[in-house]
């Protein structure tokens, strides 16, 4: 008997082997599963690109384009830093980019300078959006010298590009396939919020024309002030030209717009909300009030 079951355990023994082969591939498949999956959601996280912005209302622009993926930082937070050498931390957040978007060259010349010291390497990582987009000229500026020839972009163009919508439409078409190309990772993320910011523009910029005719001339001369891109995209070319002829700023004009930060650059307000949304007001503010012209 002990013999029968011996043989029967030696017949047995290769089922065995079998048997234990097969649990020891699937855990061996398991781990190699779960260290696959932990590979995979440690590099979704490393993979989010840096984004670097060189102004505020860049960062508006640009964070409606990343949204869902990663925030952008932003290098210079105050416009008189634009002048000023880059610090340490600035140069840290340059290094680190996988990209980076500025208004200009000459508009930022320490940021220039130090990319022109980096070489090719952080230079090909930069998107340079005046290359792309027409900047106006500072307001009153060709009063002054009509016949000048303006060479330093900085003293003598307006940045402000952002109050245009159709200008920022050209910049979103330009911005989010670059990202594409930076991190295809999050392509579909990148491609939707394009289309999202390019809806609200249009709505923004229609409401913005509504709102533009309901203003006297005086007024829109005195919005013009403000701002050359609005004088540019709202205002006729007949407009233009009687304001170019006549001094049509009356003293009670100017109480008329109470935002008085529009005089320089916004660094601080949001693009796609507070800022737009603040002009807005104040102009449906401007046609609701009544200026007497002489």
């Amino acid at each position: 008997m002990i013999l029968n079951i011996c043989k029967k355990i030696v017949l047995l023994m290769p089922v065995f082997i079998v048997c234990l082969s097969v649990v020891q591939a699937e855990q061996t498949d398991y781990l190699n599963f779960e260290q696959s999956l932990d590979e995979s959601l440690t590099s979704s996280v490393i993979t989010k690109p840096n984004i670097v912005v060189s102004i505020e209302p860049l960062y508006e622009i640009v964070s409606s384009l990343s949204h869902g993926v990663v925030k952008p930082e932003v290098i210079y937070l105050n416009f008189s830093e634009i002048k000023q050498p880059l610090t340490a931390w600035q140069q840290e957040k340059l290094q680190a980019a996988d990209i980076i978007v500025r208004v200009g060259e000459g508009l930022e010349p320490e940021l220039d300078h130090y990319l022109n010291q980096q070489g090719k390497q952080l230079r090909d990582k930069t998107l340079t959006l005046s290359n792309y987009i027409p900047l106006l000229e500072k307001a009153k500026l060709r009063a002054y010298n009509p016949d000048a020839i303006f060479t330093d972009r900085q003293a003598s163009s307006d940045l402000r590009f952002w109050m245009d919508p159709r200008l920022v439409k050209m910049l979103t078409d330009f911005i989010a396939p670059k990202l594409v190309v930076m991190d295809p990772n999050h392509q579909e993320e990148y491609l939707e919020n394009e289309i999202v910011l390019r809806a609200q523009l249009k709505k923004v910029e229609a409401k913005m024309q509504s709102l533009f005719k309901n203003l006297s001339l005086e007024q829109k001369f005195q919005v013009a002030l403000f701002n050359p891109y609005l004088k540019n995209r709202y205002m006729s070319f007949a407009e233009i030209s009687h304001m170019s002829n006549k001094n049509l700023l009356q003293p009670g004009v100017a109480s008329c717009i109470q935002n008085k930060s529009f005089v320089s650059i916004p660094l601080n307000l949001n693009y796609t909300e507070k800022t737009l949304n603040s002009l807005l007001l104040m102009i449906e503010q401007c046609s609701k009030s009544n200026i007497v012209s002489s």
